[in-house]
């Protein structure tokens, strides 16, 4: 008896539910709702993901810096010890037989070399011998970096 049921229930269903619901058969596209709640879905996570993204771009960008402002007072002490008759210079150009080519911050900063008399800070705020040097940079929050003061 069960399995006449079946036998029947499978040989109508196909016929009844395309009778019933015609509609069923032509749906293959999204309606707006759901389009709408997916866009908004897509905003909350980019919400979240841009500041995350930028602030990393960011770090890079001041980690760059860094150790460009280091390659300066690399090329700074090669200078010096080149010819100890020479002091330090705070003219990049004279230090191009010691870089391939001139540093430059990827903020658009640009670089300075100051030499000490004693007075000028570290970037971490300690002070500079009279006679050393401290490479600094023009773009905001990237600081200045004095060789031998500043931890790597």
């Amino acid at each position: 008896m069960v399995i006449r049921m079946l036998r029947r229930r499978r040989q109508s269903a196909p016929a009844a539910s395309i009778i019933a619901r015609p509609s069923a058969m032509r749906r293959d596209a999204f309606t707006l709702i759901e389009l709408l709640v997916v866009i908004l879905i897509l905003a909350i996570l980019m919400s979240v993901a841009l500041p995350l993204y930028l602030a990393a771009v960011t770090d890079a960008q001041v980690k760059t810096c860094r150790s460009n402002m280091q390659t300066i007072a690399n090329a700074e002490a090669a200078y010096r010890t080149s010819d100890p008759s020479h002091a330090y210079t705070t003219v990049l150009a004279n230090l191009n037989a010691n870089f391939d080519a001139i540093p430059v911050c990827p903020s658009g900063g640009t670089y300075a070399v100051t030499i000490s008399d004693g007075t000028a800070k570290a970037n971490n705020g300690a002070a500079v011998p009279a006679g050393g040097i401290v490479v600094s940079c023009t773009a905001a929050g990237h600081g200045a970096f004095a060789p031998g003061i500043d931890s790597n």
